[in-house]
């Protein structure tokens, strides 16, 4: 027995130092497991010491978007970024667009950036006194589509009555603002938005104070981009609008050279000479009385203001000041306005302007 007895004690203390072995064992492996877990938690997940703009396409899945990582911003562990994908659901998650990844993202934030569709977003300003050309190739260098897109679509007749436009009127659509707006904004994504900012534009004050100086929003800005045109002075446009509407009161032709302008396609020409009043155009107001089809460019919100709030006076000529200061001489009568022409056309000639 005596020997029996020393055999078990040896045998308990043999399976006591295995249970030992196995729990020292098993408790690295969770402290590895925990610092490794610590380590793809807190460690950066990309290798770029600047953010990079990443265009997330419709057809992208969770494997293209980890390769694309790998390839395009240095992704560190793209085992471990796919199985957290798998684990966060991302494959149902994910929207096309264009977001942002910061150097210092983890593999969490990474996943979660692109689960939570925090597409970057853009500010699409739209600037006063463009050209439907310009406003067309700027949408197609800010926003994911291109010119072409945006082009085609704001020429599509069905789309522009659909708006409430045409092609002649549709500068008067957008609303000169920032507006935030996500990279992937299509065309007609666009346009509803430019509608609904229009609209909240266009309130009932403002609407009511088009009937009563008895004109429509469109044809206020369309005036609008006249005194635009006329005078960068914010100060003088009421008194620019003022001597406009005169003029439309009586059915006297608003003679106005930025729309002769703007029929010779010529916006930077400086001096209006007879030869070019004799062009064939809706726009040339010297041959056509009122109102020309539609804006000539899209005017500011400080001009649209100075129309409805026009200043009343007795005014129906107006020239540029001779000290070419931007501001004009006002005149009652043709004799006053000839003066100050000349007055113009002579300093015009001393700087050898054409």
């Amino acid at each position: 027995m005596h020997g029996f007895g020393l055999f078990c004690v040896h045998l308990m203390k043999a399976k006591k130092s295995n249970i030992f072995k196995i729990l020292i064992g098993f408790s690295l492996l969770i402290v590895i497991a925990i610092s490794a877990g610590y380590y793809f938690y807190k460690s950066s997940a990309v290798k770029m010491d600047e953010p990079y703009f990443f265009i997330l396409n419709e057809g992208d899945n969770v494997e293209t978007l980890s390769k694309r990582l790998e390839n395009e911003c240095g992704l560190k562990f793209p085992s471990v970024f796919k199985l957290i994908a798998k684990r966060m659901n991302l494959e149902n998650w994910m929207k096309r667009g264009r977001y942002e990844v910061q150097p210092d993202m983890t593999l969490i934030d990474l996943v979660r950036k692109f689960r939570e569709g925090k597409s970057k977003t853009v500010n699409f300003t739209i600037k006063e006194l463009g050209s439907m050309d310009n406003f067309v190739k700027y949408c197609g260098e800010r926003l994911e589509p291109d010119e072409v897109d945006f082009e085609m679509y704001l020429n599509d007749p069905l789309v522009l009555a659909k708006l409430g436009f045409d092609k002649v009127t549709i500068y008067a659509l957008p609303i000169p603002d920032t507006y935030n707006l996500f990279w992937h904004t299509a065309p007609d994504e666009l346009c509803a938005r430019l509608k609904k900012e229009y609209e909240l534009y266009w309130n009932a004050e403002r609407t009511a104070r088009t009937e009563e100086i008895g004109l429509t929003p469109i044809e206020v800005a369309t005036l609008a981009s006249i005194v635009n045109k006329e005078t960068n002075k914010t100060d003088e446009m009421p008194m620019v609008a003022g001597m406009y509407i005169n003029r439309l009161k009586i059915e006297m032709p608003l003679q106005a050279d930025p729309t002769v302008k703007f029929a010779l396609n010529q916006p930077e020409l400086k001096r209006i000479l007879n030869i070019h009043l004799n062009v064939e155009s809706p726009y040339n107001t010297y041959k056509n009385k009122g109102l020309p089809p539609g804006p000539i460019c899209i005017p500011s919100k400080k001009a649209i203001e100075a129309v409805l709030n026009y200043t009343k006076h007795a005014f129906l000529f107006m020239c540029a000041r001779e000290d070419f200061s931007g501001y004009h001489n006002f005149s009652v009568n043709y004799v006053d306005h000839l003066k100050n022409a000349r007055k113009y056309q002579k300093a015009l000639d001393e700087r050898g302007i054409q």
